[in-house]
């Protein structure tokens, strides 16, 4: 039995779900191509598709504090001393 590919086949082309090496929605894509494909430009999934890349509320929140601990961590103090934890 033939192993079936996670990558976006050459219909996905134009599509905004299609991140180049796997499509943002399907698992494999290319079952998807057996007739139209239905998440092709589709607008409700693309919305679905921004809304998990760039979430609001309490989520936006706790993924903006994790950014700004980390960037804190590669700061050096006035005085030459080197942060604890990871970076040096």
């Amino acid at each position: 039995m033939a192993i079936i590919s996670t990558k976006p086949v050459k219909k996905c082309r134009g599509c905004a779900l299609n991140l180049g090496k796997r499509c943002a929605v399907f698992e494999h894509p290319v079952l998807k191509w057996k007739k139209k494909c239905e998440g092709f430009n589709n607008p409700v999934l693309i919305a679905r598709y921004e809304k998990v890349q760039h979430p609001e509320g309490a989520r936006a929140r706790k993924v903006e504090r994790k950014q700004r601990a980390a960037l804190a961590h590669t700061v050096v103090h006035s005085d030459g001393v080197h942060p604890l934890g990871r970076a040096r």
